[in-house]
């Protein structure tokens, strides 16, 4: 394989918008489950999940919090910033692709599969993430 069409893909961010908001203990165990479970540490490192009580997304994909939404409604950020593979060039939409909807149908199932409460879950923002120079 020629290593001149090899690049090193872009971090990427998922937000998800979860109804009603998740309790600490849930938070802690669908972190859990993302950095250990669900495959993303195959292609990235340092993956950080991060809940925010009362969020939404605007339609320029920025969080804004809003005090009447906290315990109805909450923002998973799952940032996964440093990718630990090399893809071919003219793969690299693909691998984002595949990416986004395998993660993130993976991620939601996760968030619903709850037996003790009933989540609504949905991707809202899926991001490139590129590292600061």
């Amino acid at each position: 394989m020629d290593k001149e069409k090899m690049v090193l893909p872009s971090g990427v961010t998922f937000k998800f918008i979860v109804k009603p908001s998740i309790s600490k203990y849930h938070q802690d165990g669908v972190r859990y489950f993302i950095i250990t479970k669900s495959g993303l540490s195959q292609y990235f490192k340092n993956i950080d999940v991060s809940f925010y009580d009362g969020c939404y997304i605007d339609s320029q994909g920025a969080s804004i919090t809003d005090d009447k939404l906290k315990g109805k409604q909450m923002l998973i950020k799952v940032f996964c910033p440093e990718p630990t593979v090399a893809i071919e060039k003219s793969k690299e939409e693909f691998f984002y692709e595949q990416v986004k909807e395998k993660y993130s149908e993976w991620i939601i199932d996760l968030i619903q599969s709850n037996t003790e409460t009933k989540y609504s879950a949905k991707l809202e923002a899926f991001l490139y993430t590129y590292p600061m120079l």
